[in-house]
């Protein structure tokens, strides 16, 4: 797969460069936000690895741009910047994926994969043949990744439509953050919870948004989230 590497440090371009190329990717490295649009332009990737600060611009904006052509690639952020907001901001650009730095190249390996694994399964969960669940006013179009609040579009992303349909499936239940990043992601070498408090708190926002409560997704202090339905 073709995968373009957006990265200003050239340390880092490297030894994302070789690692990428291990797993027998083609790679592209560029420093800038400007070279990243215009090599898409001319030959669109599968995959893009992107640091969100670069000295022309932002790595989101560059999300934004690569997804309004291309649907279907597949984003992964690399960034020095942790924060749960940064988390969320990447993410809410299309992000499949955020990975701080520093980083181990097992760790981005056993993220690509697992991002591009989702990207080729069936759009249906094998543990869900339905291609619609409803639970108290939420509907879930598992086949389009789409999700609805009382016939709202909540706009979510494949991921925080995985999220919920997780959550449905086991009402009133608390699941672990390891269970959760397990089916979700495929592994659990996640070092801390923030990847998924920041999808989990894109969907709160958007419940409120649509005019729900974000109370529908409940957090269990010291082990994860329940989906609560009053």
């Amino acid at each position: 797969m073709l995968a373009l590497v957006v990265e200003d440090d050239q340390d880092y371009a490297e030894i994302i460069a070789h690692t990428l190329r291990r797993e027998s990717h083609e790679v592209v490295v560029v420093g800038t936000a400007r070279a990243a649009v215009h090599f898409a332009e001319r030959k669109p990737p599968g995959l893009a690895i992107l640091d969100v600060v670069l000295p022309d611009g932002s790595g989101l904006d560059i999300c934004r741009q690569l997804q309004k052509s291309n649907k279907n690639i597949r984003v992964v952020f690399l960034s020095s910047l942790n924060r749960n907001s940064d988390v969320i901001a990447g993410l809410n650009s299309g992000g499949d994926d955020y990975l701080t730095k520093p980083f181990h190249p097992s760790e981005l390996i056993a993220r690509v994969r697992a991002v591009l694994r989702r990207s080729e399964s069936a759009p249906t969960p094998p543990r869900q043949p339905r291609e619609r669940i409803q639970a108290h006013g939420l509907e879930l179009d598992v086949a389009n990744a789409s999700a609805y609040l009382n016939g709202i579009n909540l706009h979510c992303t494949r991921l925080e439509v995985d999220i919920l349909c997780e959550l449905v499936r086991y009402p009133g239940q608390a699941l672990s953050h390891a269970f959760l990043t397990e089916e979700i992601w495929g592994y659990q070498n996640v070092n801390d919870a923030t990847l998924l408090k920041g999808h989990v708190s894109s969907i709160r926002k958007k419940l409120r948004e649509a005019g729900g409560s974000e109370e529908l997704i409940r957090t269990v202090h010291g082990i994860g989230y329940s989906f609560s339905p009053a």
